[in-house]
């Protein structure tokens, strides 16, 4: 099964997950102004970013991506942009992680549920299927379960990692989801997306 390109756009909202992905890829914060300039941000502004920070390249670097996602147009603000940025400055590896992970279209589709999946609390048997499944490493497998058995921060960039590799563990991540009572509806959410974004 092939998929449709779904172009999951980024907004303010994604401020804070946008900013979590390049920190998970490594991204070099120093280098937030050719990031921005990249961006296509206008010199003056990001100037005007590094004097209103102090010079901070964290503050720095949430201020360019901030400016970026509120004055882009909806067809520059998407993961793809982003990689195409990084390749301009020769941040390859971050480029190459982004493209390959978040710009994939079922990674997307499940991008789209992330604020839903951060509010289910899993058993420590469906985490340990996480793991079982190839979804998780044995370190997030223990992470994992030292918050509650929640997917947040890297254990989610994680699943979206290994659904981007391989599609077909976007449906073992719904039939362990579907293991939770409270995450039944979000696991049909995410499958009958899946059908209506695929192509045979």
């Amino acid at each position: 099964m092939a998929s449709k390109p779904s172009h999951f756009p980024l907004d303010i909202n994604k401020l804070n997950f946008v900013l979590q992905v390049l920190r998970h890829y490594k991204f070099p914060e120093a280098r937030w102004f050719d990031f921005g300039l990249n961006l296509g941000l206008p010199y003056h502004a990001l100037k005007a970013i590094e004097s209103a920070n102090k010079e901070d390249p964290s503050n720095c670097l949430r201020e360019c991506l901030a400016k970026w996602l509120t004055e882009g147009s909806d067809h520059t603000l998407v993961w793809q942009t982003l990689a195409n940025a990084l390749r301009g400055m020769n941040a390859l590896a971050v480029s190459n992680n982004i493209r390959k992970t978040m710009a994939d279209p079922v990674s997307e589709i499940l991008q789209c549920y992330i604020g839903r999946l951060a509010q289910v609390v899993l058993t420590e048997e469906s985490v340990d299927l996480l793991h079982t499944e190839g979804l998780i490493s044995k370190d997030t497998l223990t992470k994992v379960k030292s918050c509650g058995c929640s997917l947040v921060g890297d254990p989610m960039l994680l699943i979206l990692s290994g659904v981007a590799e391989d599609h077909s563990k976007l449906c073992t991540l719904t039939s362990i989801l579907m293991k939770s009572k409270e995450a039944v509806s979000l696991a049909s959410d995410i499958i009958m997306e899946y059908g209506k974004r695929t192509v045979l």
